[in-house]
Order: structure tokens, then sequence, then C-alpha cells
């Protein structure tokens, strides 16, 4: 019964990876990721964007936060 779970897995692996390989290739063809770049950057200009990420890239530059980063490893080069 285990190895038929383990069988399922690999297959599912399998289509899912093939599923992206397949849209990443129709992306590049069809031109989608071209225009990527310019719908991201539009998107992140958007006012209603900016009205949630400036508190998250506020509580990302709080000092707090970076001593608490620091303090669980972020940083921690001693080994």
């Amino acid at each position: 019964m285990n190895n038929r779970q383990g069988v399922m897995t690999a297959v599912l692996t399998t289509a899912a990876a093939g599923a992206a390989v397949y849209g990443i290739t129709r992306g590049v063809q069809n031109g989608t990721f071209q225009r990527l770049p310019q719908q991201l950057s539009n998107a992140m200009n958007n006012p209603a964007m900016q009205q949630i990420t400036k508190p998250l890239e506020n509580m990302a530059n709080n000092q707090n936060l970076q001593q608490l980063t620091n303090t669980f490893g972020g940083n921690n080069t001693q080994q």
C-alpha cells in the first residue's frame, strides 16, 4: 500500500513539473513573459498597492524587527 502512495506522489510531481514547463514554454512563445516586468511595475506603482506595501516596508525597516532577526540567526556567524 505504501508503494502505491509513493508511485502516485511521483506521478503527480512529474505531472506538475510537466505542466510548469509547458506553461513557461507557451508564455515565452506568445510573449507573455516579455510583458510581465512592465505589468509588475505598473501593479507596484498602483496607489492601492502602495497603501498595502508601505506598512510592510515600515515594519521591515523597524529596528526592533532587525534585532529580533539577528537574535534568531539572521546574521549569526558563529558556528
